[in-house]
């Protein structure tokens, strides 16, 4: 069983990765300028959706740290960000839940503009050089990221049924029916 789960972590760890890694590097190769989703931030959504808030803000902190390494953002600013966004999912998660497909488009949009708003507010307060707001590439950003998020969402729950996940938040069902 801890295999198991070393296994299902270093795996999502590499997910995580690969999605940097296309992101960064392939996007502009098949698409020119055009400006890549926040294919990291679907990521980072579905495992605060599918864990439990104690567990799930550790892996968050450590999926970011996987991310920055493809950034120009200091760690502590993307982490900062983080837990914010962190606690704002998991408030609307805990009110509002249904796992579908279209709730997780609905979270990777809506997060994606708060991921925004978190970053410039952040940068303004704590950076001697604050970020641009750059309207139209983090508007593109904000339509990508749903729409890129899909794959992502069902690569994701392949991986979990593959390695049976342990502790998935929707196995405990608290929202489901049937």
């Amino acid at each position: 069983m801890l295999a198991r789960n070393f296994l299902y972590w270093l795996g999502l760890i590499i997910i995580m990765l690969l999605a940097c890694s296309f992101q960064t590097v392939f996007w502009y190769q098949i698409f020119g300028y055009l400006t890549p989703p926040l294919l990291w931030l679907s990521v980072v959504n579905y495992v605060i959706l599918s864990r439990k808030a104690p567990q799930a803000l550790f892996w968050i902190y450590l999926l970011v740290a996987v991310a920055s390494i493809y950034s120009s953002t200091g760690l502590g600013i993307l982490w900062l960000v983080m837990f914010v966004y962190f606690w704002a999912v998991v408030m609307f998660k805990n009110n509002f839940y249904m796992e579908s497909t279209g709730y997780f488009v609905l979270i990777n949009f809506a997060g994606s503009f708060l991921f925004h708003i978190l970053f410039w507010m952040t940068s303004i307060l704590l950076e001697a050089n604050p970020t641009k707001i750059l309207f139209f590439e983090r508007l593109t950003q904000i339509l990508l990221t749903p729409l890129f998020s899909i794959p992502i969402y069902y690569l994701l729950k392949k991986w979990e049924r593959y390695m049976r996940a342990p502790e998935i938040y929707m196995d405990t069902a608290r929202y489901e029916s049937e």
